[in-house]
């Protein structure tokens, strides 16, 4: 499976949605239950909202397959850090594509706070988990952000575009776009503060 994953790695880089949906989609229906292949399938399927032309959105159904991979993934992988981290986040970020953008941005800013909570000594998941927040301010974000840059660089070392996105986002200066997503919309972030 590794193997494969690297082949789809590849046509990801060369933005070859239609094959790409295809490698993900045939492996992921050979066994719903292995969640690497759920995770990049599910990633994949998220940045192609943005990146894929509307051909391949209305050909596959995309939003609509997005949503139905994330109740999957919470039927199958709730009690895995790295699910809450991974569907917290892209809720998160983009709750308007998944329902009802109040409830599924508490539910994101929730599955963050899980994953911090069910490996509490992982600095992505608190750095990500403390960039949601409004209260954070930059300094304790940027010093969080330096404390997890060689766990950053080991965790997302491999070519899955799921890897670059996250080096790109984590390593920036600034608090993430959760943060700004959220503090824009004037949501209350203090629910879960320590």
């Amino acid at each position: 499976m590794t193997q494969s994953l690297q082949e789809i790695f590849k046509l990801e880089d060369a933005k070859q949605f239609d094959k790409v949906f295809k490698e993900y989609n045939d492996l992921y229906s050979e066994d719903k239950s292995v969640y690497e292949v759920w995770k990049h399938f599910y990633f994949f399927l998220w940045t192609a909202i943005e990146d894929a032309p509307s051909s391949f959105h209305k050909k596959i159904n995309l939003r609509q397959l997005l949503k139905e991979m994330f109740i999957k993934g919470k039927q199958f992988f709730a009690d895995k850090a790295d699910f809450n981290f991974i569907a917290g986040y892209t809720v998160t970020i983009f709750p308007y594509e998944y329902g009802d953008y109040n409830s599924l941005e508490k539910e994101g800013r929730e599955m963050l706070f899980k994953a911090k909570k069910l490996e509490p000594h992982n600095i992505i998941y608190e750095l990500l988990y403390q960039g949601s927040l409004m209260t954070t301010s930059n300094e304790k974000y940027r010093q969080l952000r330096i404390k997890a840059g060689p766990k950053i660089m080991e965790t997302f070392s491999d070519n899955s575009t799921l890897s670059k996105y996250f080096k790109q986002v984590l390593i920036e200066k600034e608090k993430p776009i959760a943060n700004k997503s959220i503090a824009a919309s004037g949501a209350d972030t203090t629910q879960h503060q320590q």
